[in-house]
């Protein structure tokens, strides 16, 4: 799978709602997929325990998105890429309201 195919099954899902989606996006905020399969981590999303126990790391400006490819996987992206490819996405399926919404972000 390549980057785009990866933002477009974590945007494409049915939970979050694209509404919520643009919340978390505005909150830099991650989520998790409802069935487990794929997410967004923000740095801040990290707790202590992940950071200095489990050795988890995602450098300020950058979001990690979890998918699944046959199995579990991750990438780490710069956030503007990741708000950027998401108002693409929004913008392609026809929720302009949502996309003026991240106009800031």
């Amino acid at each position: 799978m390549n980057e785009s195919d990866i933002l477009e099954q974590v945007f494409s899902s049915n939970w979050p709602t694209k509404e919520s989606l643009v919340l978390y996006a505005l909150k830099r905020h991650g989520f998790g997929g409802d069935d487990g399969f794929y997410g967004v981590t923000y740095p801040n999303d990290l707790d202590e325990y992940q950071i200095e126990i489990e050795g988890e790391f995602i450098p300020d400006g950058f979001v990690e998105i979890n998918y699944w490819d046959g199995e579990h996987k991750e990438i780490q992206i710069p956030e503007r890429k990741y708000l950027e490819s998401l108002k693409d996405y929004l913008s392609k399926n026809g929720y302009e309201l949502l996309v003026d919404k991240l106009a800031n972000a």
